[in-house]
């Protein structure tokens, strides 16, 4: 019952999140400097994210720190640890989603497509499945320094659940590439 409760609050934020419209990869191209700057819709839309993003962190940190009994001393150490570890991992996914989108274009080109391109943006997509398993593995070793096996149990189970529900969010927004998209034309 108190599980169902902290899940279903953290559900309506998580809808908000993935329910933005999917600008989101123009402001990391735009962010990066590889197009212009942002329209005022763009940033306000930006801000919204980052405010949700916001929410649902502490929304998750709190519930985490209720369900799973981590001390304040805990908290701080996971919280600099999974900002650190963050980085990386948004690093790997926005490779992971140029890599797919490489896929995607020249999948679509049907004969004219790029069979060198292909077979590199396949084999970085390994590459990055490798680092995301070396990275999390890492990401446990440092957990275990300050949680006890059951609190990182606990926690990744907390995560797999969240990142779950997420998904199946994600896959049911509208402007979501589906890949039956990717069927006959």
């Amino acid at each position: 019952m108190i599980r169902t409760l902290a899940l279903s609050r953290l559900v309506p934020l998580a809808v908000a999140l993935v329910a933005l419209p999917a600008a989101t990869t123009r402001t990391l191209a735009q962010e990066s400097g590889a197009v212009g700057p942002l329209s005022r819709q763009d940033a306000g839309e930006r801000m919204r994210r980052q405010q949700l993003e916001q929410q649902l962190r502490q929304n998750f940190w709190r519930i985490s720190k209720q369900r799973i009994g981590f001390t304040d001393e805990q908290m701080q150490r996971l919280a600099e640890t999974t900002r650190r570890f963050d980085v990386q991992r948004r690093s790997m996914f926005q490779d992971e989603r140029a890599q797919r989108e490489i896929l995607r274009t020249e999948i679509l080109a049907d004969a004219r497509a790029d069979q060198a391109r292909v077979a590199a943006a396949l084999d970085r997509l390994l590459q990055i499945r490798r680092q995301r398993i070396d990275l999390e593995t890492q990401e446990q070793r440092e957990f275990a320094t300050f949680m006890t096996p059951i609190q990182r149990a606990k926690f990744a189970a907390l995560q797999e659940q969240v990142r779950r529900r997420v998904e199946a969010l994600r896959r049911e927004r509208p402007d979501s590439m589906q890949p039956a998209a990717l069927g006959p034309r």
